[in-house]
């Protein structure tokens, strides 16, 4: 697979998952990193597609810190699906309240992530309060030649 990886046109982004969740799989996150290192050299930078492959090998070879560092500095990192991932990594080293403290302001949009951690931590008011947020109604479509007359 690492073949195909490495071939011209080969590094699609669901193959090198594969191949990363493969080497993880088998306790060789050091080789996802590589695989990964070499497609960001031969291309010159990273997309997000690619990069959020790379933060689950970094917290197998313990560098949670450098993981959600190198997240909160990717020029998507600001967004609700980047902290997603920073809360996911939190989680999984044991730090339920700094993923907490990290979803809390992404709030409504992860909200089920923020719920699900609440509850292991034990706050399931909080929890349920979360999900019961109100959300804003999305504003009624614009009228426009179709919404006007019947047929639809």
């Amino acid at each position: 697979m690492r073949a195909l990886v490495d071939a011209p046109g080969g590094a699609e982004d669901w193959i090198v998952h594969v191949l990363c969740t493969l080497y993880a799989d088998q306790g060789r996150p050091q080789d996802g990193l590589a695989c990964l290192d070499a497609l960001k050299a031969r291309r010159g930078e990273e997309e997000w597609e690619l990069f959020w492959i790379r933060l689950p090998l970094m917290a197998a070879c313990d560098r949670v810190d450098e993981a959600v560092e190198q997240t909160r500095n990717h020029p998507e990192g600001g967004t609700s699906y980047a902290v997603s991932h920073v809360a996911r990594l939190l989680a999984g080293a044991g730090r339920l309240e700094e993923a907490v403290a990290a979803l809390e302001p992404h709030s409504p949009a992860n909200s089920h992530d923020l719920a699900g951690y609440l509850i292991d931590l034990g706050r399931v008011e909080q929890a349920v309060a979360v999900l019961q947020q109100h959300r804003p109604t999305p504003p009624p479509p614009s009228p426009g030649p179709w919404h006007v007359t019947p047929p639809f």
